[in-house]
């Protein structure tokens, strides 16, 4: 999993040295230490060249860093200290791991993500309340007369242990360290959590029969993440006491095998600005707040009204902490600002991300400003650009134009791929794609729902799923939740001048993708003519030395079964697609690759 110098992981570090923001620091040196960590975890399991001491000398070293950095972060520091150390390799791929070790082989692909912590994304929290939960751990809850053993289930407890670290060594100065681990999931059981022996061991071999462990971990959903690991501490120290676990704002014990809540507060600092995601509901407060900042000369705050894109749920409230589970979840309030005498949207805001991971974002977006209508504003992790009338799907333009107009959309979309390559590259990517293991599960399903069965070549679509793509330059993209027809629009103005755009770029929640399924997901979802298949390939080949179009062409069943897999999922979240227009929008597709599969051996 050698790294690109061109890789996201290296556009990051590049950033943050950039930044004089202390919450920057602080969140890239957590990024850090959980590297080095799954690093040391892959060389203690036998499939990573580095020197094991090596390693633990420098995450022990980065840890006292991330401790650091909490305190400034807690005490309210203006400018980051020290440098920013630089992003370590790894030479790690996905199929020499499945070879040596099958189990290791989802912690290669999370090594591969720039993964969203929920405090960043879906769960907001300030993450400073964390050193405040510490601080009433001690003073109404327990009265230890030594430091707990701290330890944070990677990936959102890496964001909470070293604040509590820092708020303990106050009492217990550098005795109070913290670890983390990794929690993978079981190739036979996915659903289920995996500690491996060689993490565990890097715990203390042994505490004193009082000492409290505390686990660090996102809010619990089912629990089971944390009660799997309880389970592994109270055997290997034989506890008498019950294990706490702490997410941002809340604190637990385990009892009887159960997580009891001891407290709970929202996790936000009183003495921050109230913002946008916390006036969500409030029209008016919403309007006021943006008017300044998005440059409408021409508005008046009493003309502008905020409207949800969707329903507001109300367990986005902070106040509706009581409902289980609770979010304060930006991720699902996109809305408009909308002219309340014409009815006319002059706005659209979407949640990208707070913290280091909505910043990052927001600089990885500008370099796709081409394909966006014109950004107004970033506040408080929401994108605001111009809301854009009349735009047409780019698929009714392919299906419906002159090739002259279909080639000029080729030409100007190629580039988008251009930037994803140059700004989002990642290495060593899938030798088979995820989807491989259950697709004929998830087409059965797709057929049940819909009452038909799918017109597909057995032979070709599971020679697709199981092509290997090591070759392949791969992305961190948002395809996996956006590849939808409808995120590609266009515009031909009456001097027959045309713009393309492309919605849902960010990657906030996103994945790993190759370029191969990328441009076969666009091909299929915008029913592509087989010319212009050749072109766009062609195009975005001089930038992707390895594509072929008989690469794209064997991709182009693993983005059918990408697309009967989201269909799926819209027919059960609150979007809820009827059950006509995901038939129709299936059949559509796999008839359109059927159609296609004679003509594209002309292609080749």
């Amino acid at each position: 999993m050698k790294d690109n110098p061109i890789s996201l992981f290296h556009e990051l570090e590049s950033y943050v040295r950039g930044s004089k923001d202390t919450l920057h620091r602080y969140m890239y040196a957590c990024i850090l230490e959980q590297r080095l960590a799954d690093l040391l975890l892959l060389s203690r399991c036998g499939v990573h060249p580095d020197d094991e001491d090596r390693l633990a000398v420098r995450l022990a070293s980065q840890r006292s860093l991330c401790v650091q950095a909490a305190s400034d972060l807690a005490e309210g520091t203006e400018e980051a200290r020290g440098s920013t150390p630089a992003w370590p390799d790894c030479k790690v791929t996905k199929s020499s791991a499945a070879q040596k070790r099958p189990e290791l082989l989802s912690l290669v692909k999370v090594m591969q993500e720039l993964r969203t912590p929920e405090c960043s994304g879906y769960d907001l929290c300030d993450l400073e309340v964390c050193r405040e939960d510490a601080l009433h751990w001690l003073r109404d809850h327990a009265d230890p007369s030594s430091p707990p053993v701290l330890i944070g289930v990677r990936t959102g407890g890496a964001f909470y242990a070293p604040l509590w670290s820092s708020a303990l060594q106050q009492r217990w100065g550098n005795k109070a360290l913290y670890h983390t681990v990794r929690a993978l999931r079981m190739p036979s059981d996915p659903g289920a959590s995996l500690y491996l022996p060689e993490e565990l061991s890097i715990l203390p071999a042994a505490i004193e029969p009082d000492t409290d462990i505390v686990i660090l971990e996102d809010q619990p959903h089912t629990g089971g993440t944390v009660l799997e690991l309880a389970g592994r501490l109270s055997a290997k120290y034989r506890l008498n006491k019950p294990v706490w676990v702490s997410s941002p704002g809340r604190l637990f014990q385990i009892e009887n095998g159960r997580l009891a809540k001891c407290s709970d507060r929202i996790p936000l600092n009183t003495g921050t600005r109230k913002r946008i995601w916390q006036m969500l509901g409030n029209s008016e407060e919403v309007a006021e707040f943006l008017l300044p900042k998005l440059g409408l000369t021409d508005a008046h705050p009493a003309d502008l009204e905020a409207v949800p894109y969707k329903s507001v749920p109300q367990w986005n409230d902070p106040m509706y902490r009581r409902e289980v589970p609770f979010r304060i979840n930006p991720k699902k309030t996109p809305f408009y600002i909308r002219r309340k005498s014409t009815n006319e949207p002059v706005v659209f805001a979407k949640f990208i991300g707070k913290d280091l991971f909505g910043d990052f974002q927001f600089h990885q977006l500008k370099k796709f400003e081409k394909y966006f209508p014109d950004i107004l504003a970033y506040q408080d992790g929401y994108v605001m650009t111009k809301y854009e009338p009349g735009l047409k799907e780019m698929r009714e333009m392919f299906v419906n134009m002159p090739s002259a107009v279909t080639r000029e959309i080729c030409q100007s979309v190629s580039g988008y791929w251009k930037t994803l390559l140059d700004s989002c590259q990642i290495s060593g990517g899938h030798p088979v794609h995820p989807l491989a293991d259950h697709w004929q599960a998830r087409l059965g399903e797709m057929e049940d729902f819909i009452g038909r069965k799918l017109p597909y070549d057995l032979d070709w679509f599971e020679r697709s799923l199981h092509t290997e793509w090591t070759s392949s330059a791969h992305v961190y993209t948002s395809l996996p939740y956006a590849n939808q027809y409808g995120h590609w629009k266009a515009r031909l103005s009456a001097g027959q001048r045309l713009k393309t755009y492309r919605f849902h770029i960010d990657s906030t929640w996103g994945g790993t993708s190759s370029i191969e399924v990328e441009l076969a997901s666009f091909l299929l979802e915008n029913r592509v003519r087989p010319d212009d298949f050749r072109l766009l390939v062609n195009q975005v080949k001089k930038e992707a030395g390895s594509l072929t179009i008989e690469a794209v062409t064997d991709a182009l069943p693993i983005a059918c079964v990408l697309q009967a897999a989201n269909l799926l999922k819209q027919a059960k979240d609150e979007s809820r697609l009827s059950k006509e227009l995901i038939l129709s929008e299936a059949m559509q597709s796999f008839e359109y690759l059927q159609a296609m599969k004679p003509k594209l051996s002309d292609v080749r």
